[in-house]
């Protein structure tokens, strides 16, 4: 099976969020890793699944989000490869990901639209 790679800031996302949700219920947090995981390997098997993001930096101009379904205030944004994906960051839906990938024309959302 084709497995994704995470970057150095998405594994230290993933390690923030399973964090903060442990606090409150651990398992609940394993849930949500698991989850998040096995959708970023979904990725690499099918990396055209998410979209791509509207008036991107030519800097970012690869770089693809998807929604994880089960928990869907989480974000993946992942860079296609020939071979597997680079997960780049995993973010919650109400954090400003436009300072992880800046537009240069005042983007709205990821898919550059007001949600």
């Amino acid at each position: 099976m084709t497995r994704a790679r995470l970057s150095p800031k998405a594994e230290a996302d993933l390690e923030a969020l399973f964090d903060h949700i442990a606090t409150e219920d651990p398992q609940a947090a394993l849930r949500v890793r698991n989850t998040i995981l096995d959708t970023a390997d979904l990725l690499a098997l099918h990396p055209g699944l998410g979209r791509t993001i509207r008036r991107a930096s030519a800097r970012h101009a690869q770089i693809r989000w998807f929604v994880v379904p089960r928990f869907r205030n989480y974000l993946v944004f992942y860079q296609p490869s020939k071979s597997s994906v680079l997960v780049v960051r995993i973010l919650h839906a109400a954090q400003d990901w436009t300072r992880s990938f800046p537009s240069g024309r005042g983007s709205k959302g990821p898919s550059g639209s007001s949600a």
